[in-house]
Formats: structure tokens, C-alpha cells, sequence
């Protein structure tokens, strides 16, 4: 138990819950020297947690000690009452029950001792024979009513062992057959799976971007024959006739310059499907072409092997 410290003097709470421990562990060392008997007490650490124990133990125990005091006086007393109702049988019962159990033959005695015996088996009120035919009825029914209960659980627990013996085999085989074991590259090919991911999602990326600058350029262009078609539409003079031959050269000059636009457009969609596979980075992509011309160099020299040696 800890000292009271100054501080403690000046705050009442504290001090009102250091006199309560304090009457604990006076009411814990009264218990173990009464428990102990003038033994000597083990030492233990005097903190919180073991007053709390100590607490709850010796409750328990005197609970219990209550509980046992209640029932030997119990049993006194039923003791008593056994001990005065036999000393209030009457002497003439006794010699009633004397002159009887002398009269009767040898069998008629053990029926009178199997009928005591079953009265008393079958805890019935009285020993008539209604009463103890009623009891056995009752008893044989529940009898059987168990017993069949007791049939159908031992039948589902026969059930339930062959269930488990069946999960046990089919978990030893799962467990022992290599067709269900992992491949030992599973590893590899999930790191494999995974970089190809990304490169793929790169890859995606890049499409869009260029998708997204095709469709700009395409946008562009129409924006630009729209313009080209105004332009013609406002040159051309609104009394003029649409058949003459002013105006056929106009439309055939437009088309021509259609026809222009569209293959300017068709060259660079081409001149960009060309460099589809490089990087969006700018000096990846120089390194990337770098290295594509250093093959090229590569192939055109084996070419001109091979055929130097086919001519040779």
C-alpha cells in the first residue's frame, strides 16, 4: 500500500480512497491469518491488481463458507425431523407391522418387499397398484422415448465420422497431389503478369494521347475545309447562275483542293501510324529510333552479304 504523500493530505478524495485501501488490506491480512492459522502469510507484491484479486477471492470464500453453514444447518435439522418422526411411531405400528411380517409366508413377504422396493423406485405417493401401473406406463415411455433419441444420435454422430473420415482423405489429398499444388513459376509469371500491366497501361496511355492528337488534327482540318467552303460560298456572287461555267470551275478547283487536303491528311495519319511504337518522351523516343537505325544498318548489311554471296 502506498504512503498518503503531502498532496494527498489536502484532497479529500484521495484521502477518502486511501483509508478504503487501506481497510482492505486490513480486511485481506485479517482473512489470510485466519486462513493461514498462525502459519506464515507467502510474501506478494502489494499493488492494485492483487487487492482486486485478493478481494474477490475472500468474498467467494465467505459466500461459499455461507453457503456450506446454510446446509449442514439444513441437515441438522432434517436429521431432526427423521429422528423425531421415528421416535413418534406409535409402539402399536411397530408391533401391527411385527405380528404382519411374522403371518405372512416367505412369498407373500418378498411381495411385500418388491412392492416397498417398487413404490420407492418408482417415487409414487402411494403403493396402490393404479398408481405404480401409472408410473411404470409413464417411465417405460420415456425410456423408450430416450432410447430412440439415443439411436438417432448415435446415428448421426456414425454420420458425421464418416463425413469427417471423407474431409480428412479429401484434405490429405488436396494437400499430397501435385496436380493441386501451385506451379513453382506461379511467382514468376504473376511478376511477369504484373509488368506486362503496366507496360500495357503505358502503352494505353500513349494510344490515347495520339488518339486524342489525330482527332485534334482531323478536327482541324474540318474546321479548315468549313472555312475553305465559306470563303468559296461568299466569293461567289449570289445573283450568279449555279450551272455556268464560272462556277463549275469553282466547285471542280474546290474539289481538287479537297482532294489535296485529303491526301495531306492520309500522309501524316501515315507518317504518325510510322512512329506508333516509340515513347511519349522525347529522348526516349530518339533513343528508341537510335537503336531501330543501328538494326536497320545491321539487316541491310546482312542483306548485302547475302547477296554478294548469291552473285558470287
Amino acid at each position: 500500500m502506498d504512503a498518503l504523500t503531502p498532496s494527498d493530505l489536502f484532497s479529500p478524495s484521495k484521502a477518502r480512497q486511501q483509508r478504503a485501501q487501506a481497510q482492505d488490506w486490513a480486511h485481506i491480512d485479517s482473512w489470510l491469518s485466519y486462513k493461514y492459522s498462525g502459519r506464515t502469510i507467502p510474501t506478494f507484491e502489494r499493488n492494485d491488481e492483487t487487492l482486486k484479486v485478493l478481494r474477490e477471492l475472500s468474498m467467494a470464500n465467505e459466500r461459499a463458507d455461507e453457503e456450506r453453514a446454510i446446509q449442514e444447518k439444513l441437515e441438522r435439522e432434517a436429521l431432526r425431523e427423521v429422528e423425531a418422526d421415528e421416535c413418534a411411531i406409535h409402539p402399536s405400528d411397530v408391533d401391527i407391522f411385527a405380528t404382519l411380517t411374522s403371518s405372512l409366508t416367505l412369498a407373500g413377504t418378498a411381495s411385500l418387499y418388491a412392492l416397498a422396493s417398487t413404490t420407492l423406485s418408482l417415487q409414487a405417493s402411494t403403493p396402490s397398484p393404479e398408481t405404480l401401473a401409472h408410473a411404470l406406463i409413464h417411465h417405460t415411455s420415456v425410456s423408450q422415448t430416450l432410447s430412440n433419441q439415443l439411436a438417432h444420435i448415435q446415428t448421426l454422430q456414425s454420420y458425421l465420422e464418416k463425413q469427417h473420415t471423407l474431409l480428412r482423405t479429401v484434405l490429405q489429398d488436396l494437400q499430397s497431389n501435385p496436380a493441386f499444388a501451385p506451379p513453382s513459376t506461379l511467382q514468376r509469371q504473376t511478376a511477369d503478369q504484373v509488368r506486362q500491366t503496366k507496360h500495357l497501361r503505358t502503352k494505353i496511355k500513349e494510344c490515347e494521347d495520339k488518339l486524342s492528337s489525330l482527332q485534334l488534327a482531323q478536327t482541324q482540318t474540318q474546321n479548315q475545309g468549313q472555312r475553305r467552303n465559306t470563303l468559296t460560298s461568299s466569293n461567289t456572287p449570289k445573283g450568279a447562275d449555279v450551272g455556268s461555267a464560272e462556277a463549275i470551275a469553282q466547285m471542280l478547283e474546290q474539289q481538287q483542293g479537297l482532294e489535296e487536303l485529303r491526301t495531306r491528311v492520309e500522309a501524316l495519319e501515315r507518317d504518325v501510324r510510322e512512329f506508333g511504337g516509340l515513347p511519349a518522351d522525347r529522348e526516349s523516343a530518339r533513343k528508341e529510333v537510335g537503336r531501330l537505325e543501328v538494326e536497320m544498318d545491321k539487316v541491310r548489311r546482312a542483306r548485302d552479304v547475302l547477296f554478294e554471296g548469291l552473285v558470287g
